[in-house]
């Protein structure tokens, strides 16, 4: 095993991990040193640009938010024969394509190549059903020369849409562009779930990322469209880097949640304000009003991004994995709204609150949450219309929250 590892971002070799006695470092390159002034937050908010080599405590957290979590990384750790624990053989077998910008291999590979879907291999509707079928002991489709990397819990298959619409593998570090979420055995009705408040946040005028639904074999899921990927009509990828909220500040992704010991709204939105694109904190509060709304308690630290343009510019990202988890009895919240626990205990005055501490006038903030409980009946009723088979039971709890909001104003 190589003892250093290469962090590529846009074509260029910016940085090296190394490993001394299971401790992790990073160094940036002296190319990205003559490049980018110092403190540039490059690859995350927690590693800019420095002279400086970083150690164990921040390179970890990073890394590991590249990688899954859970049953995902066990069943991945046994297949490539790695540990579970072992974040660098992870990332030095999987790091050829991540979420963001960055591909990470072993130092003595030659230069990544130009990303393009033209390289992924096309697959058959046959072999689709198999991969979808083999995800509990293939999570990502990992396997042979499919080495990709992408976080969270949930069963996902990463495939590549090439340019004649037709779905390939994303072999030897082609770029995915698609990330396919089969429904969760344990909770029936998450691809309508998921698609529909997806749906209710784009008609209210959220930027989130493009959903569609589809079954394989019987077995419904839901598509979603990579919002760090830009694919031109020729199959070129240009891809654009980004971080969650875990990684920007230095944490462990089993540390998600508030209660354990994650980011709050709070430390989010000094973060927004500081370094993010001016309209950044009202975005954060439309996306906090439209989870109160639809009942998702678990818009955690890894279910906020950053993206980070070429140019340095910092925003949030379109927003994604947006489910009512109200309709299967769960109303804790994943990151406290003015000290409220319980999703279906929100008033329009507690969420107003929580950005009045952002710095957000309370005039403003009023103006923004009333605006969109306005807007929701027409995106709700839209959404139906647009969601097959989304249970009525989905589209009553969602309309319960949105009677006890406005009940509150």
């Amino acid at each position: 095993m190589a003892d250093e590892l290469a962090v590529w971002l846009y074509g260029e070799r910016v940085a090296v991990i190394d490993r001394e006695r299971d401790r992790l470092r990073l160094t940036y390159t002296e190319e990205a040193l003559r490049r980018y002034p110092l403190g540039t937050p490059l690859l995350s908010l927690s590693l800019p640009v420095s002279s400086r080599r970083y150690t164990q405590g921040i390179v970890r957290p990073f890394l590991d938010g590249l990688l899954p979590e859970g049953e995902s990384r066990k069943s991945i750790a046994r297949d490539v024969h790695i540990p579970e624990r072992d974040t660098y053989g992870l990332i030095r077998a999987l790091g050829r394509d991540c979420a963001g910008a960055v591909v990470i291999q072993p130092t003595e590979d030659p230069a990544p190549p130009a990303p393009t879907t033209t390289t992924a291999e096309p697959l058959s509707p046959d072999e689709i059903e198999v991969l979808v079928r083999d995800l509990k002991s293939a999570p990502l489709g990992v396997g042979g020369r499919v080495r990709i990397s992408l976080a969270g819990v949930q069963e996902k298959l990463v495939l590549t849409r090439m340019p004649d619409g037709s779905w390939g593998r994303p072999i030897d570090g082609t770029p995915s562009t698609h990330i396919l979420k089969p429904e969760i055995a344990a909770f029936p009705d998450t691809v309508e779930n998921e698609a529909f408040c997806m749906r209710v946040a784009k008609h209210l005028g959220l930027d989130v990322a493009f959903v569609e639904t589809t079954e394989i074999n019987g077995r419904k899921l839901i598509v979603v469209e990579r919002y760090d990927r830009v694919v031109a009509t020729d199959g070129t990828v240009r891809r654009i880097h980004q971080e969650d909220f875990c990684q920007a500040t230095g944490v462990a992704p089993e540390t998600k949640y508030e209660e354990d010991g994650g980011p709050s709204l709070l430390r989010i939105a000094g973060i927004l304000r500081d370094v993010a694109a001016p309209d950044s904190l009202e975005r954060l509060l439309q996306a906090v009003t439209v989870n109160a709304l639809i009942g998702n308690g678990d818009a955690h630290a890894k279910n906020f991004s950053l993206l980070h343009t070429e140019d340095g510019a910092l925003t949030l990202t379109p927003f994604y994995d947006l489910m009512c988890t109200l309709y299967y009895g769960d109303d804790r919240l994943a990151m406290y709204i003015d000290n409220i626990h319980r999703t279906n205990r929100l008033t329009i005055e507690r969420i107003v609150n929580e950005a009045v501490r952002w710095g957000t006038s309370r005039d403003r903030a009023t103006e923004v949450v009333v605006d969109l409980l306005e807007g929701a009946p027409a995106a709700i009723a839209a959404s139906r219309n647009e969601t097959q088979g989304v249970p009525e039971e989905i589209v009553s709890t969602i309309e319960g929250q949105l009677a006890q909001l406005r009940a509150s104003q």
